[in-house]
């Protein structure tokens, strides 16, 4: 246990000292975890304690399904709050849809306890897609609780105070020019962070382009509040104005930068819940630099994470399409003579 434990802690830490921004980290970080849990455990057995050793088995099988059950109310709680201040739309209707599939899987799985007649045994069909419904759980759960422990210890890694470019990440405009809340807590962390820079010549680039529903692009709302509320010169600001997604925030952005410096370093700076997957999405374009969140309202938070979580399934789908293969596998082997 303790030899399986430190290899899966090592191989964690070369992954995360390599690149940070690995999406193999999340998934390295929450094994290294789980192994040293039991190897904590199992310390504490070898040595006599077995009250302590008890009291982590207790935590691990029951306070830890009682605080996932607790977090289904929550999420649909919260849910709630979102839609009342925040308004109807599908992205506000994720931390509720989360909350009421937690409960769902807790109510199959009493409801498969309670049935430990034939039903199971002999309709192989019912059986197997409980199953799948296990299998999935597991697979979206446990990938969710790596992305979400790693992401908030992204946030605290230090960052470098020498950078040649600050990327302002772009959103939606209040009456299609004014920079909403959420986007001034972007500008005025950026803003910080030109001032805190340690390279004279640090530029800050606005990105973000002109939607359907706004008068002017999101670039450009953000150069005019840096003008209006502070006393940082025009020239220091570079404007990006045709992206549309993150990924072509930072793409943009890095054409510009490397028009002007070879080599650039970059901070790009968004909401704390967002700084993973841009830094996945600065990787992929073999971006210098690191990602810096700023504070995000607090019922706001859940339904975002989420959001950056399917985001991130989505970019990822191949790897699960590799999981759902290996089980349609195994499913082959074990039924063979009896479903074919």
């Amino acid at each position: 246990m303790y030899i399986i434990t430190g290899f899966f802690v090592l191989l964690f830490l070369i992954s995360f000292f390599r690149d940070n921004r690995s999406l193999w980290n999340p998934a390295l970080l929450l094994i290294s975890l789980l192994f040293l849990y039991l190897s904590i455990a199992m310390l504490f057995y070898q040595n006599g304690q077995h009250e302590m050793h008890m009291l982590l088995i207790v935590l691990a099988f029951f306070l830890l399904p009682f605080l996932l059950f607790l977090s289904g109310i929550f999420l649909i709680y919260n849910g709630i709050i979102l839609l009342k201040r925040e308004g109807r739309s599908k992205a506000n209707y994720l931390s509720m849809g989360l909350g009421f599939l937690i409960l769902l899987f807790f109510g199959m799985i009493a409801f498969r306890l309670n049935h430990t007649n034939d039903l199971f045994y002999t309709n192989h069909l019912l059986n197997l897609v409980f199953l799948f419904i296990l299998y999935s759980y597991f697979i979206f759960g446990f990938a969710f609780v790596g992305f979400l422990l790693y992401s908030i210890l992204y946030l605290f890694i230090p960052k470098k105070k020498h950078y040649d470019f600050i990327i302002i990440h772009g959103a939606g405009l209040l009456d299609g020019e004014r920079v909403t809340p959420l986007l001034k807590r972007r500008i005025d962390k950026a803003i910080d962070a030109y001032r805190n820079s340690k390279n004279p010549n640090v530029k800050l680039i606005a990105s973000g382009g002109q939607g359907a529903d706004e008068r002017i692009s999101e670039a450009q709302a953000i150069y005019h509040y840096i003008l209006e509320k502070t006393d940082i010169p025009k020239e220091a600001i570079l404007l990006e104005e045709e992206s549309k997604t993150t990924y072509e925030n930072l793409l943009f952005s890095k054409k510009i930068g490397e028009r002007l410096v070879k080599h650039p370093n970059f901070l790009f700076v968004t909401n704390d819940y967002h700084v993973f997957r841009t830094s996945t999405y600065a990787r992929q374009l073999r971006m210098k630099g690191d990602g810096l969140g700023c504070r995000t309202a607090g019922y706001y938070i859940p339904s975002a994470f989420i959001r950056e979580y399917v985001a991130l399934c989505v970019k990822m789908k191949w790897l699960f399409v590799v999981f759902y293969a290996f089980l349609v596998f195994l499913i082959l082997m074990s039924y063979r003579g009896i479903l074919w």
